[in-house]
């Protein structure tokens, strides 16, 4: 008897991408005029486009903890900028790493201290590496 051994698919790379006071036209995807984004061109001819994605909060700090958990920020007790995430919160990042994903948070986080040693910093929210 012979048998062949299945292989699985390659898991897709994910990048999740949110831009700080940056409204949607602003982009040359979207047509605007002026505004060249030939970087975020490509991604959004060749990647999946969240177009009809939203704020959750109209600041900071509650919109990426929401981000982060999917959770509306009432939930979480995130309600303005500088509020922490709370430790327990399980985040896409735990999620992702859970099934076999190395995750990174380059950029903006403000949704807890990054000390090393803080129970919300990018490391204990589920992420491998930061910057």
């Amino acid at each position: 008897m012979f048998t062949t051994p299945c292989l699985a698919a390659p898991q897709p790379n994910i990048i999740l991408m949110m831009s700080d006071d940056h409204g949607w036209e602003e982009t040359g995807y979207n047509g605007h005029p002026h505004v060249q984004t030939p970087v975020l061109d490509e991604m959004a001819a060749t990647g999946l486009r969240l177009d009809r994605f939203y704020a959750a909060h109209p600041s900071c700090s509650p919109t990426r903890v929401s981000f982060l958990t999917g959770r509306h920020p009432n939930r979480m007790g995130t309600f303005a900028p500088g509020w922490s995430i709370r430790p327990e919160e399980i985040t896409i990042a735990h999620l992702l790493s859970s099934n076999g994903y190395r995750c990174g948070h380059f950029g903006k986080w403000h949704v807890g201290t990054v000390k090393a040693g803080s129970p919300t910093n990018p490391g204990a929210m589920g992420f491998h590496e930061w910057l």
